[in-house]
């Protein structure tokens, strides 16, 4: 099954994402991971390997072996020390950071890919596309308060964000205007305190990649953040008093 609708267009925002299909064993310790390439392939001896939840760790390239080229089928041999590690769904990316080096550039390859598989149906992502939103999502937008960029359907009024330039350049009233970087959480406030809003859309003019949130599920995922911080404030609290025992527990020992 295609997991992705190739676009000649997307080699302009100079990344590619590899989606894991299948993981077999292979020979000499091998781990042969079949995929498919969306965008325009570059065989590197190393890529980021991002799954759900934040999951993200650099790995070494050993071959690549070209499966269907028609298909942008693709199987890559890395150690297999990653094999309790990767999964279904995960990909590889030669892209890891959402914010590149400019305030004016955002690479979202796994949230792009997260989008995709929930326009098509793939439910069982829309947890972790919630999670990517209310925790490690950024996007171009057009702040201008003078001409207030609206996307309307039907009689409901959402505000346009984008997860990359290419996706921004799409909208004709963003032509020569410049973007801005934030989070979706800078975002989704700016939407609830608005009234004249319905809520936001994600890359209107990409069907593959656009959704349509609604203030109630904004809500819901700013939710979703609040839980996941205090979680992670509980997770430090709790490193910092191990840490404090055992340096307690070495101290009396000695």
């Amino acid at each position: 099954m295609k997991l992705f609708k190739k676009e000649s267009k997307i080699e302009k925002e100079e990344y590619f994402s590899f989606c894991v299909e299948g993981i077999y064993e292979h020979k000499n310790d091998e781990l042969f991971v079949l995929g498919i390439v969306d965008g325009i392939i570059q065989k590197l001896d190393s890529l980021f390997l991002i799954g759900p939840y934040g999951y993200e760790e650099k790995v070494e390239i050993q071959e690549w072996i070209e499966v269907d080229s028609k298909q942008n089928y693709y199987a890559l041999l890395i150690d297999q020390r990653f094999q309790e590690e990767i999964d279904q769904g995960y990909i590889f990316t030669n892209k890891n950071n959402h914010l590149a080096s400019s305030r004016e550039e955002v690479y979202n390859p796994y949230l792009q890919f997260l989008l995709d598989q929930v326009n098509h149906q793939h439910y069982d992502y829309l947890d972790i596309l919630f999670e990517q939103l209310a925790t490690r999502a950024y996007f171009l937008a057009v702040f201008d308060y003078q001409d207030f960029p609206i996307y309307q359907i039907n009689d409901k009024k959402y505000y346009p964000i984008y997860t990359s330039q290419l996706e921004m350049n799409k909208d004709q009233k963003c032509k020569n205007k410049k973007g801005s970087v934030y989070s979706f959480d800078d975002y989704s406030r700016m939407c609830l305190n608005q009234d004249k809003l319905d809520g936001i859309i994600i890359n209107p003019y990409h069907k593959e990649r656009s959704i349509v949130l609604n203030k109630d599920v904004i809500q819901h995922i700013r939710t979703i953040k609040e839980k996941n911080i205090k979680t992670y404030a509980k997770a430090k609290s709790y490193l910092k008093d191990r840490k404090r025992r055992q340096k307690y527990e070495i101290d009396y020992e000695s």
